[in-house]
């Protein structure tokens, strides 16, 4: 089990390309570009949801990797989680994350939908900054993610000063349940 320290900024086309521009400017690259789709998994009445908890199955170069994240502690303007991670030989139709990783719920897990994300990752001392367009159930947002060290997130986000909402739980999985419950799926199928 991992923990993750992260500050996520839910912004707009217009600032996402400034901060692009800004860390391309910077870094003298162009950073390291890759599409990743997230698929989300939860019970019939969104058990995991509902306890703060998401389970995905990430496909991203070429592997896929099945998550489990949770116990979510906001710290100021970061989130600290832990992530339980392993990788997968095949796509799954249904999971049990319990099959999979200790303490977690023994619960059979179908497919809700995925999201894709065009993602450019840029590398710092202490911290990764990435810069995802996200596309999912029709809907098109722009994020700026910077994960790692307290101090190199804070050095990070002052220099990028970026201009959006810091999303305060409206993660990723949050924003696509919300969209998914939107269209009358509210049930998992």
């Amino acid at each position: 089990m991992a923990r993750e320290l992260e500050m996520k900024i839910l912004t707009d086309a217009g600032e996402f390309a400034r901060c692009l521009a800004l860390l391309q400017a910077h870094t003298s690259t162009p950073g390291d570009r890759y599409v990743q789709v997230n698929y989300y998994f939860d019970t019939s009445d969104f058990a995991l949801a509902s306890a703060h908890s998401m389970l995905r199955v990430r496909q991203k170069k070429n592997a896929l990797y099945l998550q489990y994240k949770n116990k979510r502690k906001r710290m100021g303007t970061m989130l600290l989680c832990e992530e339980n991670e392993a990788e997968l030989t095949e796509f799954p139709r249904s999971v049990n994350p319990s099959a999979y990783f200790p303490d977690t719920p023994d619960a059979e897990c179908v497919l809700l939908g995925d999201l894709v994300t065009d993602r450019t990752d840029f590398t710092f001392p202490g911290a990764v900054v990435s810069l995802d367009e996200n596309i999912y159930l029709g809907k098109r947002d722009f994020e700026i993610e910077i994960e790692g060290d307290a101090d190199a997130i804070e050095a990070i986000a002052t220099f990028l000063n970026p201009v959006g909402e810091s999303k305060k739980g409206n993660g990723k999985f949050s924003r696509f349940l919300a969209e998914y419950k939107k269209y009358g799926q509210g049930d998992a199928k």
